[in-house]
């Protein structure tokens, strides 16, 4: 019973709004105020993702209550943000530039700010979940400090437009104030790179105890709201260069901020699911979506640098674009790959023997489970199958037992063993050197002095 009183409180409210939302929206198109905030497509994507997201949130709350609280809210915003559109046009529509309307107008102009900034909210929680910090608040402050002065910002200084073409900035202010304000909105788009920055560093660097494969997903799933953030650079590029509607552009981003909240709670929400548990995400199933969310970044980044470059140029527009989007597309591919690595895995570095250079990755047959392995997990791993401890790797390797220990979770991690106290992932990882190697001990006498 408890638990159903909490998800009415949690999604309850949403449904709510989301109904309310469309009923504003069927009136206004009724009257003859449709616009691309009351369009099906807007309707049915922030609905759909306003609900979706609060219930991922609700079901989150069970394994990290803050993080799940977040994730709630981003959907509360989503669904207040598709009821103001829908009341804006309707009290505009019936008393012009009223105090009303114009209230109405401005936050519907402003509405964007709340769930975009809760993405990088959410994913700074996550972040502080898996790897225990409680000291690093200044990113948080830095995002939530910069969003409410430009949400005030748009509010009073902003010019709605068209479809409120009556409605006025509460204050007339000089130009260099309003540029002032254009620096402010850049500095917090800028902050929703501080979450997958952040995750992506403390993968690197496995800090503290955290699980790298629930930082990978923490990571993948916050480059989402990037790919929003690029979209909205496409559309307005694309607005430039070769006449796309304002309502058709507008229409397609703030739909695309209905589908990548559901996307990213889906990721957080994994990334803190029960993190006494096994983590049932593979290795694999993380490379395949990283290389998808980058592979979609890298071609909206290219298509965004063609259409920048080929503003001006009249029929040699459709030739300039093909031409920059294949240059740029090609510079960015040695970085994607780059971020990848970092995102699910380093590649092995090179091993030399008798004067000649091979990748373990290479010598291993496909499908090998060794493969995702560094060359250092590799020599861990063997070492641990020869039956010495952390102590006797370490002193093999010349290395601390700390960072013996760092190589053994990385390892046990990509094997996908399971980490519940029924298993001993020693063995099993064992186990699995003597399969996929094929050595069943180490010849060199000197590891087994260290033995015992």
């Amino acid at each position: 019973m408890i638990g159903k009183t909490h998800a009415v409180w949690a999604v309850g409210p949403v449904v709510v709004i989301v109904l309310l939302a469309a009923v504003a929206a069927l009136v206004a198109g009724v009257a003859g105020g449709a616009y691309f905030g009351t369009s099906p497509a807007v309707v049915a994507s922030l609905g759909v993702g306003a609900i979706a997201t609060a219930t991922i949130g609700y079901a989150t709350t069970s394994s990290n209550r803050v993080v799940g609280l977040a994730i709630v809210a981003a959907g509360w915003s989503v669904g207040l943000y598709l009821l103001v559109f829908g009341l804006a046009r309707i009290a505009y529509g019936e008393w012009g530039p009223s105090p009303l309307a114009s209230t109405l107008a401005h936050l519907a102009f402003a509405g964007h700010v709340p769930p975009l900034t809760l993405f990088v909210v959410a994913g700074l929680l996550t972040r502080r979940a898996l790897i225990g910090e409680r000291h690093s608040g200044w990113p948080l402050i830095a995002s939530v400090g910069l969003a409410a002065i430009l949400f005030v910002a748009i509010f009073t200084l902003a010019n709605p437009g068209a479809p409120f073409a009556g409605v006025r900035p509460v204050f007339q202010v000089p130009y260099p104030i309003l540029v002032g304000g254009l620096v402010v909105n850049n500095m917090w788009l800028a902050t929703l790179l501080l979450p997958p920055v952040l995750l992506i560093w403390a993968r690197r660097e496995a800090r503290g105890h955290g699980d790298r494969r629930r930082l990978a997903t923490a990571a993948i799933a916050s480059l989402v709201p990037v790919c929003q953030l690029l979209l909205c650079t496409l559309l307005g590029l694309a607005v430039d260069a070769s006449g796309i509607t304002h309502q058709g552009g507008a229409t397609l981003l703030i739909a695309g901020l209905g589908a990548a909240w559901p996307l990213t709670g889906v990721g957080f929400g994994l990334a803190v699911r029960g993190p006494s548990l096994q983590y049932t995400v593979s290795s694999g199933v993380l490379a395949r979506a990283a290389s998808l969310v980058l592979g979609v970044m890298t071609a909206m980044i290219a298509i965004c640098a063609g259409l920048l470059i080929s503003l001006g140029r009249g029929f040699g527009t459709t030739f300039v674009i093909a031409v920059a989007v294949v240059v740029v597309a090609l510079a960015l591919r040695p970085l994607a790959v780059r971020v990848l690595a970092a995102l699910v895995g380093e590649p092995a570095a090179p091993i030399r023997s008798n004067g000649h250079s091979f990748s373990p990755r290479a010598n291993a047959h496909n499908g090998s489970r060794l493969s995702p392995l560094t060359q250092r997990e590799r020599e861990v791993l063997r070492l641990l199958a020869a039956g010495l401890s952390n102590a006797g790797i370490a002193a093999q390797l010349v290395l601390s037992e700390r960072t013996i220990d760092a190589h053994l979770r990385s390892v046990f991690d990509k094997l996908d063993l399971p980490g519940s106290r029924h298993d001993n992932r020693r063995i099993q990882a064992a186990a699995v050197w003597a399969h996929e190697s094929g050595e069943r001990h180490v010849p060199e006498p000197e590891l087994t002095s260290t033995l015992g």
